[in-house]
């Protein structure tokens, strides 16, 4: 009688482990399905809004075109909010935004986590171009929102490509956008360590005499990073982490002399600094 209890047990926590095993594989594929859905909807989106909403406000003749651009990114700011909310709602991604960021025209400079950092901050800067690679011109997806949207072309390596961003930039800011760049030119190695920053928006951002405002980016664990493919960040529960950080303002006092290099470097360590506290929260 003994011995048949026994073998009950037994029978019962093999069952027990077979089905926690088989649901685990059911989560995982269900949590496949959705995320293949997450990057057709983010598609869908930029495609509908490149191909058709964008295009004919700038195309109209009714306004001029720093307003006509102003209400397309309107436009692509509330298909990010959509967005965004639909990969909370499903579970794929938990976002936390902390702290106020600038409403003025502002440089915002941040480290480069994930993949869809730069879609995140468009959600409170609604006003913003961002800087982009040069292979984004060959993405069938993001190639004409880009060019839509006014962005920003990155560097290829040459000073003429310098003179031009910063140029470029002063001329958004100057229209009253926000210019959103990760100055790091790749993707961070770490959801707590951050490269260093290249310094060519910064001129920009002296010669505009505008605020820069650093956020922080921390995604836990880290997802969608380099060597990272889709199903690791199907196989986890995310967590991103959104700070914006106190502005540099270049025209306080303070700032006797300030250099592109030493503005840069300040900039990426109230970042690292404010990583490693979210890291430990974390």
């Amino acid at each position: 009688m003994f011995r048949i209890q026994i073998c009950k047990y037994e029978g019962a926590h093999i069952f027990k482990g077979m089905f926690g095993e088989y649901m685990k594989r059911v989560n995982l594929m269900f949590r496949m399905v959705l995320t293949g859905y997450g990057f057709i909807r983010f598609a869908v989106h930029v495609l509908w809004l490149s191909k058709w909403v964008m295009p004919r406000i700038m195309n109209s003749d009714d306004k001029t075109t720093i307003e006509k651009r102003q209400a397309a990114l309107w436009q692509a700011h509330k298909h990010v909010n959509a967005y965004l909310q639909a990969l909370s709602s499903l579970g794929l991604i938990s976002f936390k935004f902390i702290g106020k960021p600038v409403e003025e025209p502002a440089l915002v400079v941040a480290n480069h986590p994930s993949l869809i950092d730069f879609i995140v901050l468009l959600k409170d800067f609604p006003n913003s171009v961002c800087l982009f690679k040069k292979q984004t011109k060959k993405n069938p997806i993001l190639a004409d929102f880009v060019n839509v949207a006014g962005y920003v072309e990155g560097m290829d390596g040459t000073r003429e490509a310098s003179e031009r961003i910063i140029s470029d930039c002063c001329q958004r800011l100057g229209e009253g956008h926000h210019v959103v760049v990760f100055p790091e030119g790749t993707r961070s190695a770490s959801n707590i360590s951050v490269g260093r920053f290249r310094t060519t928006v910064f001129y920009a951002a002296m010669q505009a005499k505008v605020l820069i405002q650093p956020v922080s980016i921390y995604c836990s664990p880290q997802f969608l990073g380099k060597a990272q493919s889709w199903r690791d960040f199907a196989r986890q529960k995310n967590v991103m982490v959104i700070e914006y950080l106190e502005p540099i303002n270049l025209q306080e006092p303070s700032y006797k002399a300030p250099t592109p290099q030493a503005i840069a470097e300040e900039s990426r360590q109230k970042i690292l600094s404010n990583l490693a506290s979210l890291g430990e929260l974390h």
